[in-house]
């Protein structure tokens, strides 16, 4: 391969890995500016749980599946560990994006560093998956049969879209804005 068509070929993967990276960004800023003030409340305790979404919270999870308070009161055993240890990854993964994005944009900028900032947010992710796992399956452990099989469908559609993410340009499938939030 010419010299050229390769310094061709990686300013283009910079200019997409920017155009990613920016989205990311926006996305966040979005997200965390958008109203989240609405609290969860567990069972007939009325606990209160922080959230930022209502989708995937607690009262969203006692609505979908049917939780008994017994139910709830054991999901919100874990659920405020879960919830932060995915921000907590999630803002290392942000923090990681703006760097490689920075380094990315510079005049001298450093393959080698870019490389140990990709494989960082990979590992990232890994991090994000593992933790996922384990919570459906600390939910899977709450729920009865029938319950079991509407948590496999939530969980589907969050996996599956997540497999699609970048499949089909901006914003998957259905352009930029899909109407729908999803928290992992």
């Amino acid at each position: 391969m010419k010299t050229e068509d390769k310094y061709k070929l990686m300013v283009w993967a910079v200019v997409v890995l920017a155009i990613m990276n920016i989205a990311t960004i926006i996305t966040v800023i979005y997200n965390r500016n958008k109203t989240g003030s609405e609290k969860d409340f567990a069972g007939d305790n009325l606990n209160q749980v922080e959230t930022t979404t209502t989708i995937y919270s607690g009262r969203w999870f006692r609505d979908q599946l049917n939780f008994t308070s017994s139910q709830m009161s054991r999901f919100v055993e874990f659920n405020p560990l879960f919830r932060e240890n995915v921000r907590n990854i999630n803002n290392d993964l942000n923090l990681l994006r703006q760097k490689m994005l920075s380094e990315m944009a510079a005049d001298n900028y450093d393959t080698k560093k870019l490389n140990a900032l990709s494989d960082s947010i990979g590992s990232l992710h890994a991090d994000l998956k593992k933790v996922t796992y384990k919570y459906y399956l600390e939910i899977k452990n709450l729920c009865d049969h029938q319950q079991q099989q509407k948590l496999e469908q939530v969980f589907g559609s969050m996996f599956a879209s997540d497999g699609r993410m970048g499949q089909y340009g901006k914003g998957g499938q259905h352009g930029i804005h899909r109407g729908r939030q999803l928290n992992n």
